[in-house]
């Protein structure tokens, strides 16, 4: 399903699209004055078909690449082939590289202090920076760097120079750029939004500013009107989509909504892509928008003291509505990514509790959990869900210990449960193969809950292991209070297999195999199909464990090079447990 980057509606195959390449959050075009953003490296960018990649100085280059000219207008990028125009309005600059930083001169200026002089070299849709005194890539030409304001572009040396340029810098933030695992978004737009809808936003936006502050932060969000009201009769299915739709768009607002509310406040154009120009009825977004927007409130302020929408006072922008969006008094964070724990579930942490925790500093012990007196799958009958142990049942037909691991990852969110039993003092268990089923106590008259065993069948418990092990090391952020990740990462879990053997007929060899030395299994079922209870202990961590590898999603926003950031997590860390001052 592809959806407009804009209005968020899907873009039918059959139906005329642009597609444009769109710098997301983790990639940063700026101009010569823009600092640095935080956290950032320069980088190496590198193009193939369709796919974008960011390597490090020195890493290999991938094979089968052809020259091109790369071109950054605003937020879309370009790459045109040798018989494409190239732009007008820019012009050459030379380019200087100081270990993984670039910067863009323009003819005439002086080089940068301890700057060294580069050749750039393009290779298909690949572009490598040498220095002038090494030898050309193998096959790559070089090409001339020439930028405008946000614009950078890269021309072949036969081609025009484009005139009116300034400097301008490449930077991205990604910890896995070196495995080309960096983050990228291929925008789609509907011609309809490209050629009408985007412009009228940005009318609407110089309209809003004549009559604000120069100085305000304006953002805006574009959302079509079917996925904000009701459709008529609808199916399953239809249900399904508009729900993807709009959590889509939710992510979006919330983005920026958290880049002003650390950013000293703003408005937020809201357009309503397809409102009927008769309907005065915007209810529909508040009842969207209000619960998420409350999330955002993290500073102890009352929802009306933050937030203010109203209709654009504009002549003939009916379709467009203006949110206010107050300063923060904390950092505010539009996705936390980990988890606390309650006696019956895991939910996402409030930012007062996560800041306490993230305050108080506990020295945590580092003893996994345990479940005494459990060697055999039956044991497991009286043991029930609590803060520290969560029961999942194995319905999945899949038989592949891979794809066994892959659907624990995604469908059963081991990696949320496991930042949540790091906070606790004792760790926490999660029990992989036990079903909790409900039945009826006759003669009492009451429902209760008894556990059934669905065993997991496998046939090579090293290569399960390995693989469940490797998934939850990509996917968990493990960070001390200062937001310093630990690398590589601490051992947090352990994984165990609790054997499937019907009670009363276990040996003492059979009891061995979940007997555990130093932490391991003794039975590694290799070559054989076992059935067993997967279990994977998990101990506390004195820091902060995140479920997702990007960390804690915050932002700020830069009006003047109009640029969305994120707060990098040690700076994230010391906001959020930075103590307010209160005025006497």
């Amino acid at each position: 399903m592809i959806l407009c980057d804009y209005c968020g509606d899907e873009i039918q195959p059959d139906l005329p699209g642009v597609n444009v390449y769109n710098k997301d959050v983790d990639v940063r075009y700026v101009t010569k004055q823009d600092c640095i953003p935080v956290g950032f490296k320069c980088v190496d960018v590198c193009v193939k078909d369709d796919k974008i990649t960011y390597l490090k100085e020195g890493s290999s280059l991938p094979k089968g690449f052809e020259c091109v000219t790369v071109s950054v207008i605003g937020r879309d990028v370009v790459y045109a082939r040798n018989q494409k125009l190239i732009p007008e309005g820019f012009e050459q600059v030379t380019v200087y590289t100081r270990n993984r930083e670039v910067k863009y001169a323009r003819q005439g200026d002086s080089p940068p202090t301890g700057f060294d002089q580069v050749s750039t070299y393009a290779k298909n849709e690949e572009i490598k920076y040498r220095k002038a005194s090494h030898l050309t890539p193998v096959g790559f030409e070089q090409v001339t760097v020439c930028v405008k304001t946000e614009d950078i572009l890269y021309t072949r040396q036969e081609e025009l120079k484009p005139k009116g340029s300034e400097p301008a810098s490449v930077y991205v933030k990604n910890e896995d750029i070196a495995d080309a695992k960096c983050y990228h978004v291929k925008g789609a737009f509907h011609t309809e939004c490209l050629n009408n809808y985007i412009p009228r936003r940005e009318e609407a936006a110089r309209k809003f500013l004549e009559r604000a502050s120069p100085k305000s932060n304006v953002l805006s969000v574009g959302i079509h009107v079917k996925y904000l009201y009701g459709e008529g009769k609808v199916n399953q299915e239809q249900r399904r989509r508009k729900k993807e739709k709009r959590d889509r768009k939710a992510i979006e607002l919330l983005r920026k909504v958290s880049a002003l509310r650390n950013s000293s406040s703003g408005y937020i154009l809201i357009h309503l892509v397809g409102l009927a120009p008769e309907d005065t009825f915007t209810g529909a977004f508040n009842e969207f928008a209000d619960p998420k927007l409350h999330d955002l409130i993290q500073d102890e302020k009352q929802f009306s003291d933050v937030y203010k929408t109203e209709a654009l006072s504009c002549h003939g922008f009916g379709d467009f509505l203006v949110l206010y969006v107050g300063a923060s008094l904390n950092v505010t964070t539009s996705k936390f990514n980990t988890k606390t724990t309650l006696d019956d579930r895991i939910e996402d942490i409030r930012a007062e509790t996560l800041r306490t925790f993230a305050r108080e500093r506990k020295s945590l012990c580092n003893t996994f959990h345990s479940l005494p007196g459990v060697t055999q799958a039956h044991h497991l009958q009286n043991v029930h869900e609590n803060r520290s142990i969560q029961i999942k049942s194995h319905f999945s037909q899949k038989k592949d210990g891979r794809a066994i691991a892959e659907d624990i990852i995604k469908n059963h969110k081991l990696a949320e449960y496991i930042s949540a039993f790091t906070k606790t003092e004792c760790g926490g268990s999660f029990l992989y193969g036990v079903h909790e089923e409900t039945t009826f106590k006759k003669g009492y008259g009451y429902e209760t809950k008894v556990n059934r065993i669905q065993p997991v069948i496998l046939k090579d418990r090293t290569i399960f292991r390995d693989t469940l092990g490797d998934y939850i090391r990509n996917t968990v952020l493990v960070c001390d209070y200062d937001g310093k990740e630990l690398f590589p990462d601490p051992n947090i879990f352990l994984i165990h297999f609790i054997p499937c053997t019907p009670a009363g007929e276990c040996s003492r060899e059979e009891e061995k195999v979940y007997l555990r030395v130093r932490g391991e299994s003794v039975h590694d079922g290799h070559g054989d199909e076992d059935a067993v209870v997967v279990h994977v202990a998990v101990r506390p961590v004195s820091g902060i464990v995140f479920h997702d590898k990007q960390g804690p999603l915050a932002y700020r926003y830069d009006r003047q090079f109009k640029l969305i950031t994120r707060i990098d997590i040690k700076d994230w860390v010391r906001a959020l447990t930075k103590r307010r001052v209160t005025q006497k």
